[in-house]
């Protein structure tokens, strides 16, 4: 996310429900403002709200052509632009509805008065909202960077809490190899120096492509400890959008528990199943499921499976405001991790 344009963006959705609700809102208020009695408040709400709507409809066109078009200009000009821009659609719309409205006998003395009281009004109110909703979008600009700023630092803080766990587990998987099977041990140490160059990087993102290449890479190390204890069943759609970005350590943490709080302590071991797939919303959906052993699981195993269950549902929060989640599910023997992302899948 950034937020490195000075003049307010209409372009989503949100942001044009607020600027209709705000143009229903002034519109009422001038028309309370202009009148001595309400016989005549419906219509005089509705020549508002029309002019309002032009006014803002302009505006926010003109807006999106100068954060678009002067990015190469100083963020005053692009603000004093857009601020000067404003008041001379005002000034153009006040004329142009002040000779409209005028009945053809009108003389041009009382047009040209009507259209200084109109201009004078407009303009007023023109001024002081304009400098209201700029002022009020700096500090919305401010209050974001530092929001993201602290998401940021608060992401990198619980990716490296993973990153000491998925080292451990790795080097214990090495250890356990290096007096029976060295030769094993040696490919085991080549693979965790490529999972440590790919995935344990100062980056917060990588692609689908890169955490599933990560995945593969811990399971081989496992596979090397488990031999055919460990069974991986890879079900990934064809049309999984393997180059969309995600935060790094999404789905290796489900994964190695999976592996090390099920399936390592089965004494027959079991089948991993690991299924990507795009939802008909367009997300994509990761299911991550193994065996449980049983009624063995002790408090210290179950923290560290559920510690770093909540680690990914924090990082989830701090990537995604909504549409992503992780659901947990234990039935017939069987855990299951459900992780949801909406990714964009163009």
């Amino acid at each position: 996310m950034t937020y490195a344009r000075p003049l307010p963006d209409f372009g989503a959705g949100a942001s044009l429900l607020v600027l209709l609700l705000a143009i229903v809102g002034l519109s009422i208020i001038l028309a309370l403002a202009g009148l001595d009695s309400l016989e005549g408040f419906a219509a005089a709400a509705g020549r508002s709200a029309l002019f309002l709507l032009w006014v803002a409809l302009l505006s926010a066109l003109l807006f999106s052509f100068i954060n678009r078009c002067c990015g190469r200009f100083a963020a005053w000009f692009q603000v004093a632009l857009g601020f000067v821009s404003v008041q001379g659609i005002v000034f153009v719309m006040t004329l142009a509805v002040v000779g409209w409205a005028q009945p053809v006998t009108a003389t041009t003395e009382s047009l040209l008065q009507q259209s200084v009281i109109e201009l004078a009004r407009n303009l007023g109110i023109s001024l002081i909202v304009t400098a209201f909703v700029l002022r009020l979008w700096s500090l919305h600009q401010k209050w974001a960077a530092q929001v993201e700023a602290e998401a940021n630092a608060r992401m990198r803080s619980l990716q490296a809490r993973i990153h000491p766990h998925f080292l451990f587990n790795a080097l214990n998987t090495i250890s356990s190899l290096i007096d029976d099977k060295p030769n094993e041990a040696e490919q085991a140490t080549l693979d965790l120096s490529d999972l440590l160059r790919s995935g344990l990087s100062e980056r917060s993102r990588h692609s689908i492509d890169e955490e599933l290449e990560l995945v593969r890479g811990y399971l081989r190390i496992e596979s090397l400890r488990l031999g055919e204890r460990l069974e991986v069943d890879w079900q990934l759609a064809d049309d999984l959008p393997l180059e969309a970005e995600l935060p790094v350590l999404l789905i290796q943490p489900l994964v190695e528990n999976a592996v090390v709080h099920g399936i390592a302590r089965l004494p027959a071991g079991g089948r991993l199943l690991i299924r990507g797939e795009r939802t008909r919303r367009g997300r994509i959906r990761f299911l991550v499921e193994n065996p449980l052993p049983g009624e063995t699981d002790d408090a210290g195993q179950e923290k560290g499976n559920r510690m770093a269950q909540d680690n990914v549902r924090q990082r989830l929060d701090l990537a995604w405001e909504e549409g992503a989640r992780l659901r947990t599910r234990q039935e017939d023997g069987r855990f299951s991790a459900e992780l949801v992302l909406p990714v964009s899948a163009d």
